[in-house]
C-alpha cells in the first residue's frame, strides 16, 4: 500500500514540476507563484460559472432542450 501511494505521489511531482517548467514558474517567487495560480483559479471559477448560468440556458433555448429539474417537474402528476 505505501508503495503504491509512493508511486502515485511521484507521477503526481513529475507532472508537477514539467508543469512549472513548461508555464516557467518556477523562476518566480512563491509568493507570485501562489498569486498567479489564485488568479487563475478564479478565471477557471469565473468561466465556469458563465458556463453554466449563460451558455447552456442560451443553447438550451437556441434548440428546444429543457433543463433536467424542469423537464422532470413538468412531468410529474400535480396534486
Amino acid at each position: 500500500m505505501i508503495q503504491l501511494l509512493d508511486r502515485v505521489l511521484s507521477f503526481i511531482n513529475y507532472w508537477w514540476f514539467r508543469y512549472l517548467m513548461i508555464t516557467e514558474l518556477y523562476m518566480v517567487e512563491s509568493w507570485e507563484r501562489v498569486t498567479i495560480h489564485v488568479f487563475l483559479f478564479v478565471i477557471f471559477l469565473a468561466q465556469w460559472y458563465f458556463n453554466c448560468k449563460v451558455v447552456l440556458p442560451f443553447t438550451g433555448n437556441l434548440l428546444g432542450i429543457q433543463p433536467v429539474d424542469q423537464h422532470i417537474g413538468s412531468s410529474l402528476p400535480r396534486s
